[in-house]
């Protein structure tokens, strides 16, 4: 099986076009992917709709917080370790000093969140310690998952690193399928999967990684920190506005019962197929907007942009219109929920949203222009609240409180590229265009 896997990737490696490593991450993310419903399809199985609802809810928080607060330290790390690796330097002093800082982020989440819990949390997570103390293992472990990733990634092992998503899926998938065969019922266990599963993904990606770490130069505090800022505000966002649904479900909806932020997690991750391939590549298509920008061949910058966008907006309408006619039919097989096609195409909608909004930060990225493209997730971030006061049922308030916020943060994003294009135009760097 092993050889016909490294024979698959070397085959995708010889004919791709996209940077090294693209095939072995899309795969590793793939297979994660698809075990996220099989662990979900058999927890709901295997649960009650109230204790499964609890699990929807922790979901969302640890994917909030997790990638939030985490995901920019990884950045950070692979950035300084790719440095160092570039002048022959090794990384151990780098992994030294973001662990000290990944610490102190994880000291501060805990402290905030053990202050929550009487203040709301507990409301949140049903008044279940067991959801607690799960969620706080999973962001410990999700932590430790960041750190190997960024030293992974930092140092070209992406066959290592698309194997740190397979072993986490498919080891949560295992538990998952125990758990279900042995007739456990209760949520504590199922909750506890996904700190496990982020451990055996980091063990699993750092088998055969000798020695992890090189010993190098000291490391000052600045060499990961410089644009630390930055990235925290974009991935907080980006985070928040991918996995906050079935949280601001369980605070609008407390009429409709325990078991709501469940049914909507689960029209979520059916509607956001598209959303999760397009995570799964997006990495790889800034490099191609960074080369245009790179040569100063601005024109075939907009052109990548405007056939990127266009692309994502091909596959938007055809996407919704998909989901909204077999959504429903999917929710009733894969998870025994009811929701309507109306549900299903709003939902679908606010992902070809994210969508956009993704494609289009990716060009402010590649112009070098972070900040500016931090400006559309915050957008997002303050118009969600804004569209939870419009007076519909809780689930439709929700569901068109994401939609205004991916709609006004890409509108956002979009209005700052066109500025960038017309300065580039106004200083003869770029041809006019009609």
């Amino acid at each position: 099986m092993e050889t016909i896997i490294r024979r698959f990737l070397s085959a995708l490696s010889e004919r791709n076009p996209l940077p090294e490593g693209t095939p072995a991450i899309a795969l590793g993310l793939v297979i994660n992917g698809l075990s996220t419903y099989f662990f979900l399809v058999l927890a709901r199985r295997s649960m009650g709709d109230e204790a499964y609802g609890g699990l929807a809810v922790l979901w969302a928080l640890v994917y909030i917080v997790g990638p939030g607060i985490f995901q920019p330290l990884e950045q950070e790390i692979a950035r300084a370790t790719a440095a160092r690796g570039s002048r022959g330097e090794g990384s151990a002093p780098v992994l030294r000093q973001a662990s000290l800082v990944g610490g102190m982020a994880l000291a501060v989440s805990f402290a905030a969140l053990i202050v929550a819990w009487p203040l709301g949390l507990s409301g949140l997570l049903h008044d279940r310690v067991e959801l607690l103390i799960a969620l706080l293992a999973a962001l410990g472990a999700f932590a430790v998952a960041e750190l190997a990733r960024g030293i992974l990634s930092g140092r070209h092992l992406f066959s290592n690193y698309g194997r740190y998503f397979a072993a986490e899926g498919g080891s949560r998938v295992l538990i998952a399928i125990i758990l279900f065969v042995i007739g456990v019922e209760a949520v504590g266990p199922f909750a506890m999967t996904l700190a496990a599963a982020f451990l055996v993904g980091t063990f699993v990606a750092s088998l055969g990684v000798r020695p992890f770490v090189n010993p190098g130069p000291p490391s000052q505090m600045n060499e990961i920190t410089p644009a630390l800022g930055w990235l925290l505000a974009t991935s907080v966002s980006e985070a928040f506005l991918l996995n906050v649904g079935p949280v601001a479900l369980s605070i609008v909806g407390k009429g409709l019962g325990d078991e709501a932020p469940g049914v909507f997690l689960n029209g979520l991750i059916i509607s956001r197929i598209p959303l999760f391939f397009f995570q799964a590549v997006k990495a790889s298509l800034l490099p191609a907007l960074v080369a245009h920008a790179a040569e100063d061949d601005l024109d075939g910058f907009r052109e990548v942009q405007l056939r990127l966008v266009g692309a994502v907006a091909v596959v938007s309408v055809t996407s919704t219109v998909a989901i909204a006619a077999f959504g429903p039919w999917l929710i009733e097989r894969l998870f025994q929920d009811q929701l309507g096609s109306t549900d299903m195409a709003l939902l679908a909608a606010s992902g070809s949203g994210l969508m956009l909004l993704l494609s289009l930060s990716l060009g402010l990225v590649a112009l070098d222009h972070t900040r500016l493209a931090v400006v559309g997730f915050v957008v997002g971030v303050v118009l969600f609240p804004v569209g939870l006061q419009l007076p519909h049922d809780p689930f439709l308030k929700v569901e068109l409180a994401l939609l205004l916020a991916v709609a006004g943060g890409a509108a956002a994003t979009a209005a700052l590229l066109r500025l960038e294009f017309a300065r580039h135009r106004a200083a003869g760097r770029m041809s006019a265009t009609a």
